[in-house]
């Protein structure tokens, strides 16, 4: 049986290395890489001698590894298991489902968003911006949250029922993104939201721990509409890197016609 103790040990290292560099417990890298806590202690003591391309790209880009340290990264991986991972693969994919997503979006006939992996919206087609009448918003916005825009206090008086919307929406991002609090772009994040007092006293009695139900509805007040119903139906890409795709439909008859009247429904 091969001696692999030296480069069993070099690969174990360098994922403590780059954990305590990055200033992330066992248990915070083990949630952000979807992983067991005992198996990221059995990476960093050797007694995992033989983990996945994936779950090596996936530890990579948790640790956010610069280029060089990527390849370093991965060629201790390769002396330890004899298997290689690609190395343009962790960009290339990301690329592709943010593409992905934006041409789904734009390709849709219903009003829809996307959003990325913390819920900044990532791109909109002209439907979703007419219908929540975000022209201005998103002009002079350079990065725009979901939760941002459901909190501004000249948006919330559109929803009806803005209360209980709010705290469905916390819930659910708290949730979906319970495995990314350890990243510096959640925290600061998570500070700006907090700007919002309503933000605050809404998080501070939510409890994002049920996995959300697929869909539900809620009502608009639009300018020109009137009120519309509308029903959540939302599409999740997942790989290296999360975005989701979330389209509106109608969640009653008149709002149906108002669809019908628009073109938005499939042909």
């Amino acid at each position: 049986m091969p001696d692999n103790s030296r480069e069993l040990s070099t690969f174990a290292q360098l994922v403590t290395q780059y954990r305590l560099r990055r200033g992330i417990s066992q248990g915070q890298l083990a949630q952000a890489t979807q992983l067991s806590r005992t198996y990221v202690y059995h990476l960093e003591t050797g007694q995992r001698a033989n983990p996945s391309p994936q779950v090596v790209q996936n530890i990579a880009r948790v640790l956010e590894l610069s280029t060089e340290d990527r390849l370093h990264f991965f060629e201790a991986y390769r002396q330890q298991t004899g298997q290689f991972v690609d190395v343009d693969q962790l960009e290339s994919t990301l690329l592709d489902l943010g593409e992905l997503a934006h041409l789904l979006v734009h390709n849709t006939s219903y009003p829809a968003h996307s959003l990325d992996h913390l819920w900044f919206l990532h791109s909109w087609n002209k439907a979703a911006i007419y219908l929540f009448e975000t022209q201005e918003i998103l002009g002079s916005a350079e990065r725009l949250h979901l939760l941002g825009l459901v909190f501004d206090p000249d948006m919330r008086k559109r929803f009806h029922g803005w209360e209980n919307l709010a705290r469905r929406l916390v819930g659910d991002f708290l949730y979906n993104t319970r495995t990314l609090t350890h990243l510096a772009e959640y925290k600061a994040l998570i500070k700006a939201l907090r700007e919002y007092p309503e933000y605050r006293r809404i998080a501070s009695s939510v409890y994002g721990r049920s996995k959300p139900a697929p869909s539900f509805v809620f009502q608009i007040q639009h300018s020109e509409l009137g009120r519309l119903t509308l029903r959540t139906a939302t599409t999740v890409f997942t790989n290296l890197s999360t975005y989701s795709m979330v389209s509106y439909v109608p969640g009653d008859q008149q709002t149906l016609d108002i669809y019908r009247t628009h073109g938005w429904q499939p042909g």
